[in-house]
């Protein structure tokens, strides 16, 4: 009977932990985020540690927080454009992270919880969500920390410590109310509350010095016109039998949201990653083309020495006319040798001078096929890499300030956007397309980690998004602009977003040592924490197998 209560009293621990934390998600619930980040993993490994067996222990662990994980990443289910296969990819990356989560789960000892033990397996922890971003092209969503930018208080400390240093403080939390549980006591309990409340301690100092300084009537604001398209893949491009609009049809329906607002000085025009088909200058319209829909929506004339044009075209016309800079996400080709980009390209008004950023982190199988022999495989079937990674971080050179340019998912990597910020940028600036997990939670899990950016590097963001979330971000993190978003039952609207963004930037701790500091001291943590419990180890076998001396015969 007692071993029956047990099994329950470990039941409800793990149930009401999977409640807790699957839902701590920035968009889910608020409260969610607030409790898993205090004890939400504290109550799994209660239950956890009841258990015997290390074998169960680890195999429990691996399937409760990859069952977490599947709740966190539940916008994969939108498979209109992925298709089957993202099910199987799905499986492996949630089997992945349970592994991760099972095996340092299996250190944590419940009579060893010492400072050393606490700050080692935190460290652990933070150095294995930091190894993911080196696998194929790397996985950087849902990290431990993301539960504390659910508030703009909680995720202030993100510009000294990075993400990741939000994950170790997360681990941590929860570690030493784990040790308060096992070793109540009103001192480990104060002790808990502090480390739990630290974040949002420091949040409010941070937030109430900057805001003070952002309000002065001297800080510049850049004003900026955000395209949101909302056209599905079907309207651009021939799928599955599909009849696209015309490319000078999609030109059309975006100046034509664009015209109501170029009766306001306007500093630059933001449109999304892969705004219309077939590259930047490949001539596929009519000079005559162009200008008779300018003539039909603006009433000019726009006057070309060339027959015929391409994107970058229409591009240059909107700069010139408009008097703003242009940045579009298009795909551009090198003939020699043959490259292909998934570029944002920056035109500015009545200047033959082009800047292009090249896209850097490219999705496997969707942006580029990794590993020869996947390769080999797929080429006899026609299908090569669809596009080739830039190099570099890239600063356009606005008329207004410096702007570090991102495309899509690279937003979420801290360290690549650091790089806008050593190269001088003033504010970022990241083009998007969501739409290929159509009416799904991506656009809000996007932004949320995109935000963290500007945080990190105290520079406000611009974000231009097909089917959204396209808004403005100040220094601090808080939205400042914003149109609606798709989501399961409303499509997104295409608009556009007229923003009134603070150009205050700051400088931080982050931009100074980037992950280098918080990733090098967990790993020294964890590796202190490896040796204590390697002699800890070897002091238990001397004690309980003691070495007898040789007999003289």
């Amino acid at each position: 009977m007692a071993v029956k209560k047990n099994k329950l009293t470990e039941l409800a621990y793990f149930l009401v932990a999977f409640l807790l934390v699957s839902s701590a998600q920035p968009d889910w619930s608020l409260a969610g985020c607030v409790l898993a980040s205090c004890l939400g993993y504290t109550l799994f490994w209660i239950g956890a540690l009841r258990c015997s067996s290390r074998k169960w222990r680890f195999c429990f662990s691996v399937f409760w927080f990859g069952a977490c994980s599947a709740v966190h990443l539940n916008w994969f289910f939108s498979d209109r454009y992925m298709g089957g296969y993202i099910y199987i990819f799905m499986a492996v990356l949630c089997l992945g992270l349970g592994v991760q989560f099972g095996l340092v789960t299996l250190l944590i000892h419940p009579e060893k919880l010492s400072w050393i033990h606490l700050l080692g397996l935190s460290g652990g922890w933070a150095v294995c969500e930091w190894s993911r971003l080196y696998i194929l092209s790397g996985y950087s969503l849902n990290p431990m920390g993301l539960s504390l930018s659910a508030t703009l208080l909680g995720m202030q400390m993100v510009s000294v410590v990075g993400v990741f240093g939000l994950s170790f403080w997360v681990f941590l939390t929860n570690l030493v109310a784990l040790r308060a549980f096992k070793n109540f006591s009103w001192r480990s309990l104060a002790i808990w509350i502090m480390i739990a409340g630290l974040p949002y301690a420091y949040g409010f100092i941070h937030l109430t010095h900057h805001r003070h300084q952002m309000m002065d009537p001297d800080v510049t604001r850049i004003k900026a016109l955000l395209v949101q398209t909302a056209l599905m893949p079907e309207e651009k491009f021939a799928i599955d039998g599909s009849i696209p609009s015309s490319p000078i049809d999609q030109w059309r329906h975006i100046l034509s949201l664009l015209a109501p607002h170029l009766t306001k000085p306007v500093d630059v025009i933001v449109m999304p990653e892969g705004t219309v088909p077939y590259g930047t200058h490949y001539p596929l319209y009519r000079s005559s083309e162009i200008s008779n829909v300018f003539f039909d929506l603006f009433g000019v004339k726009i006057i070309s020495e060339k027959e015929r044009g391409g994107n970058r075209d229409w591009a240059q016309a909107l700069a010139d006319f408009t008097g703003a800079d242009v940045i579009i996400g298009l795909e551009d080709f090198e003939h020699n040798p043959s490259r292909t980009y998934n570029a944002a390209i920056l035109v500015r008004p009545l200047k033959k001078d082009l800047y292009r950023y090249e896209k850097r982190i490219l999705l496997p199988m969707g942006e580029y096929i990794p590993f020869e022999w996947c390769k080999k495989i797929l080429s006899k079937y026609g299908i090569s890499d669809s596009f080739t990674p830039g190099k570099e971080a890239k600063v356009f050179p606005l008329s207004a300030c410096n702007a570090g340019i991102s495309i899509c998912y690279e937003e979420t990597y801290g360290h690549l956007m650091r790089e806008n910020r050593q190269k001088g940028a003033e504010m970022l600036i990241n083009l998007t397309n969501d739409v290929w997990f159509p009416h799904s939670r991506l656009p809000l899990v996007h932004f949320f980690h995109g935000r963290l950016r500007a945080l990190e590097l105290g520079l406000p963001v611009l974000r231009a998004c097909n089917t959204g979330l396209t808004c403005g971000i100040d220094a601090l993190g808080k939205v400042v602009d914003q149109l609606p978003c798709e989501n399961k039952h409303t499509p997104s609207p295409p608009c556009v977003l007229f923003s009134q963004l603070p150009l205050y930037h700051f400088p931080t701790l982050y931009t100074f040592w980037g992950d280098l500091l918080p990733i090098g001291g967990a790993a020294l943590l964890f590796a202190l924490f490896l040796i204590v419990k390697y002699f800890e180890r070897k002091q238990f076998k001397i004690k309980n197998f003691p070495i007898y001396p040789l007999q003289k015969n």
